[in-house]
């Protein structure tokens, strides 16, 4: 299922390559991700997650604190099998490919054939994925400009990524299912609370900016958590967006801390094609 971004013809794999009939390629790497970002498609020098993020993000999911978020979206897709016994996924902005992973192992475990790929404009994040979890195909691209057939996906996962509704349009099939994860109001809540004086409740529903797809249902996933080490604190903090936005006295108090209970919250809105 996956399109040349010069050309967007189908590729093949031939040996360490990504060949299209035009003969365009891309090299495989010696992790086993390929790159299909153009250049014109980069928003920066480096986008995406840089090493320290990635690693940060890396260490911190690994110790499963995320786990019920991951078995909220794997529940969802299990759900919404129906009658199929074979699925084509993608997930953009896979990061660190902890999530895919996990869905992976629960598709097996069902007996459920499925074919993977996890895209992000991160290359520090890919490259990690690829050299973690070796039985998806792992891709650096835009999610505005995603190497995908047309209407070749049966579900699409967007986890904290950006949105770019004509994209998820044109690669999922009719009746394909759109999964998107977003944080709910008291999500980190007591993490907030330690390092910003006052905090304000907020959350984002992707309803309004996806009205070209019909809008299932809105699960929410909710669970208190307690991170039992000082470097996990640490680690949890510098992959959330508060890094470049938090006084530097509230970071250091937190910082200090060797435990945090902390309240993990997530909205999981289910769209379809129609």
């Amino acid at each position: 299922m996956v399109i040349c971004p010069v050309c967007n013809k189908k590729m093949t794999k031939v040996e360490r390559k990504f060949v299209c009939e035009n003969n365009h390629n891309f090299d495989i790497s010696k992790y086993g991700h390929v790159n299909l970002l153009l250049s014109n498609q980069k928003n920066s020098k480096i986008p995406g997650d840089n090493k320290e993020m990635v690693l940060s993000r890396k260490n911190y999911l690994e110790k499963d604190y995320y786990k019920g978020i991951s078995e909220g979206v794997n529940k969802i897709i299990e759900n919404n099998l129906g009658e199929r016994k074979a699925v084509k996924i993608l997930d953009i902005g896979c990061g660190e490919g902890y999530y895919t992973n996990r869905l992976k192992e629960k598709l097996d475990s069902l007996k459920i054939e499925n074919e993977i790929v996890g895209i992000d404009i991160s290359k520090e994040a890919v490259i990690s994925a690829a050299k973690s979890y070796k039985k998806i195909d792992w891709i650096v691209a835009s999610a505005s400009s995603l190497p995908i057939e047309d209407e070749s996906l049966d579900f699409i996962i967007c986890m904290f990524a950006k949105i770019i509704p004509e994209e998820k349009m044109r690669t999922l099939k009719k009746g394909g299912k759109l999964i998107i994860v977003s944080t709910g109001e008291d999500h980190l809540l007591q993490l907030k609370e330690v390092v910003y004086e006052s905090v304000r409740k907020e959350f984002y529903s992707p309803v309004e900016d996806l009205k070209i797809f019909k809008h299932l249902d809105t699960i929410n996933v909710k669970y208190e958590t307690e991170i039992l080490e000082k470097e996990s604190i640490e680690n949890l903090f510098n992959m959330t967006p508060y890094r470049w936005r938090s006084p530097q006295k509230g970071v250091e108090k937190l910082f200090t801390l060797d435990k945090l209970k902390t309240i993990v919250e997530v909205n999981i809105d289910i769209f379809e094609k129609n």
